[in-house]
């Protein structure tokens, strides 16, 4: 039985993780889908690869030199970077002659990313080993072409679907949940604010007076008013810098937008879930029936929660520019990158002496 060895290359972070995962997952899925007589061994390295070399339209040249030396049989190197074909979204740029291939993992969405990672990993390896390109057009998946060129095999998306796919992937690689735990400050504010909406009976009075349309209008003001005091108070929105081709800048931006809106959404809905409780254990049934001079019934307290909730919100955007920046800024594709060029640069160093 002949020995093959994958080698995945991984950039730090979510892109490791997964990885890992091929690691276990790989060798039985090769196993069942191409029936060959091989042992499949697969071994994980994690590296800021991409970060050597901030040109991304030459990442697969790259990929090649650093596993030039290696005892692989075949690469692949899995990058949180988007990366594009023209207009189109690269998902995989596979190269047999080299028997080398790059994996974009934003480009395959934001769902089930250990699954279409696996899957797609095999087809790739299938290319790899046949040379050809039938292995990749038996997907099923919306929007995907093989394109095939000097050699290569480019896996790409269109337009359609490939900018969804792309942006909910960059969301799902800054792992906007962190981005919550991480503003200890502003959840200080917000429970403070809360506190104060929970207490005060004047609060119920003007939230049950309050329409539907009037209540949804102040919670969107809200979420966009903490969303937009993070971005601000912490830099988060990148600037071009001249001279410099930036052709993910914009992207980058929607990404960061898009990160602190789900987040913030995060946050707001687990706010909202422990002030609700907190008015429940709290404010007596016939109490709020006196304070509001009607029977109450249960939209009261959920609509009372509501508007604690909005004053939490807003006071938690004051205190999250308190906050640390880096412990914000780390939810971002330009704050990793520059970290990645850093720690690529000081081994480049390392290995100079």
């Amino acid at each position: 039985m002949t020995e093959v060895t994958i080698g995945v290359l991984a950039d730090p972070d979510l892109a490791t993780r997964l990885a890992r995962s091929l690691r276990d997952d790989l060798p039985d899925e090769l196993a069942r889908v191409v029936g060959e007589q091989v042992e499949w061994r697969v071994l994980v390295n994690d590296d800021p690869f991409e970060a050597m070399y901030p040109d991304s339209v030459h990442l697969i040249d790259k990929a090649r030199e650093y596993v030039r030396e290696t005892t692989w049989d075949l690469a692949l190197c899995v990058t949180d970077l988007p990366l594009r074909d023209g207009r189109s979204v690269l998902v995989a740029d596979i190269d047999p002659a080299h028997q080398v291939a790059l994996i974009s993992l934003p480009a395959l969405g934001g769902m089930r990313l250990r699954q279409r990672l696996r899957n797609l990993a095999v087809r790739i390896v299938e290319a790899l080993r046949s040379r050809r390109s039938a292995a990749l057009t038996r997907s099923n998946a919306r929007g995907l072409r093989v394109v095939e060129q000097g050699g290569e095999m480019r896996l790409v998306r269109s337009v359609r679907f490939g900018s969804l796919f792309l942006l909910a992937g960059m969301v799902r690689a800054n792992r906007p949940w962190q981005l919550v735990v991480g503003l200890s400050s502003a959840l200080a504010g917000a429970m403070a604010g809360t506190a104060f909406g929970v207490l005060y009976s004047s609060i119920w009075l003007l939230a049950t007076a309050m329409g539907p349309l009037r209540l949804t209008g102040i919670t969107v003001s809200a979420l966009v008013a903490l969303s937009a005091w993070i971005i601000a108070g912490h830099g988060l929105w990148e600037r071009r810098i001249d001279g410099r081709d930036d052709r993910y800048l914009a992207l980058r931006n929607a990404g960061t937008v898009s990160t602190v809106a789900v987040g913030t959404i995060v946050f707001f809905l687990a706010l909202y879930s422990i002030t609700l409780v907190a008015v429940a254990v709290v404010i007596p049934p016939d109490y709020l029936t006196s304070t509001l001079g009607r029977p109450c019934g249960p939209s009261d307290y959920l609509t009372i929660a509501l508007m604690a909730t909005v004053l939490g919100t807003v006071a938690g955007a004051v205190g999250s520019g308190l906050e640390d920046d880096v412990t914000v800024r780390k939810a971002t594709y330009g704050y990793r990158e520059q970290e990645r060029r850093r720690v690529a640069e000081d081994q480049r160093r390392a290995r100079e002496r």
